[in-house]
């Protein structure tokens, strides 16, 4: 009886142990499919000779999640906007710095970018 009752046990866990990962792995497809849209986003936005200096794909390009000051306020405080900031590795970066692009997840639109000296 007891071997039942754990066989039992055991089996339910291992549902809820399945379930809850298939629903995990939903969420980061999810996510991956906005970052590649960011990605493309960010590289038809670069010009011909920046997309020359780009090593390796476009495609494996660096996505985090950031906060950028929208504006200031006259009061002092200052208001955030939630961006996607798309970084390429170059081969100029030693001289100018990456190429780093921030765009606004809600409307895609590219509202900043990196400044390469």
């Amino acid at each position: 009886m007891k071997n039942l009752f754990l066989v039992i046990f055991f089996l339910s866990l291992n549902f809820l142990l399945i379930g809850c990962s298939n629903e995990n792995q939903k969420e980061i497809n999810e996510l991956e499919k906005v970052y590649m849209e960011m990605r493309e986003i960010a590289w038809t936005s670069l010009s011909d000779l920046a997309k020359e200096t780009v090593i390796g794909n476009w495609e494996g390009a660096k996505v985090t999640e950031e906060s950028i000051i929208e504006e200031r306020q006259t009061n002092g405080e200052e208001k955030l906007l939630k961006v996607v900031k798309v970084g390429f590795t170059t081969s100029q970066d030693q001289f100018l710095g990456p190429i780093g692009i921030y765009i606004d997840p809600s409307t895609k639109e590219i509202v900043s970018r990196d400044i390469r000296m």
